[in-house]
């Protein structure tokens, strides 16, 4: 007689394709992933840094990185189902790196292959004095914490501007899920992308 499992399997891959941030030429990104207490990384990587890419030269003006990713996690709950957040910089003409963007997305839930579109933005400075010293320095206002942009504790006084946008494609492989009460079924197909509020 065989062994109940004591937790599901949820394997994500994909990869990091794009972004567009209309005022930069180059980037590079560093992600996250978060999750609950009750998940654990089986395998994979839970943060990594892309290469730097400069914009393409066609219309898009996309800064494409393909940078691959391949995380498994084992749970026996789904709350705190994990987020990949984003931190997007350029390198600038003095080496500095320069925060272009944050964001954030729940992975998807559902098995099968998805396409998400994530919001970036960066925070604005609090005082105006604040805001001519970064301008000075060329130094913007940054995060201290990178896995902020996954908390909703603080986010309703801190002021943010949009920047652009960064596109995720995703392969979800689900395993037991059933057994613990979870529904196996894939989604609806859509075609397209999907923005994440």
């Amino acid at each position: 007689m065989t062994e109940a499992p004591r937790h599901f399997t949820v394997m994500f891959t994909g990869q990091l394709e794009h972004a567009t941030i209309p005022d930069s030429d180059n980037a590079y990104c560093k992600y996250l992933l978060v999750h609950g207490d009750d998940w654990s990384v089986l395998d994979g990587l839970e943060d990594g840094i892309s290469q730097i890419t400069r914009r393409s030269a066609g219309p898009s003006g996309r800064l494409v990185w393909n940078f691959p990713l391949d995380i498994t996690y084992k749970s026996t709950n789904a709350f705190g189902w994990p987020q990949l957040v984003v931190s997007v910089f350029e390198v600038d003409g003095l080496g500095r790196d320069i925060i272009k963007g944050y964001g954030s997305i729940h992975l998807p839930i559902t098995p099968g292959p998805h396409t998400r579109k994530i919001h970036l933005y960066k925070p604005l400075s609090a005082s105006l004095f604040q805001q001519f010293t970064s301008w000075i320095t060329g130094m913007p206002a940054e995060f201290s914490d990178a896995k902020f942009p996954s908390s909703g504790h603080g986010r309703e006084v801190t002021r943010v501007k949009s920047t652009g946008t960064a596109v995720v494609q995703l392969h979800v492989m689900t395993k037991d899920m059933s057994l613990f009460g979870y529904s196996e079924d894939a989604g609806p197909s859509k075609m397209g992308l999907h923005a994440d509020a």
